[in-house]
């Protein structure tokens, strides 16, 4: 997916198999859609929330990503 970071682009293929969108992550983290979006994408650092999406997405092992990207 072109424009992600490599954490957006680990949390979207999570996504895809669990069917799980990014309004539904947004509406569990009470942020916009956008917001996600900006994240994922590497624009907004997102540092409240990286690890929040990562525990959501059973990303643990992941962890790390939320502190290099």
């Amino acid at each position: 997916m072109p424009g992600y970071s490599e954490f957006g682009l680990k949390a979207r293929a999570v996504m895809l198999q669990k069917h799980i969108t990014m309004t539904d992550i947004a509406a569990e983290l009470g942020i916009s859609v956008t917001y996600v979006s900006e994240i994922f994408k590497g624009t907004r650092k997102g540092e409240k929330y990286r690890k929040k999406i990562t525990q959501l997405l059973g990303l643990e092992e992941e962890a790390s990503l939320c502190q290099n990207n």
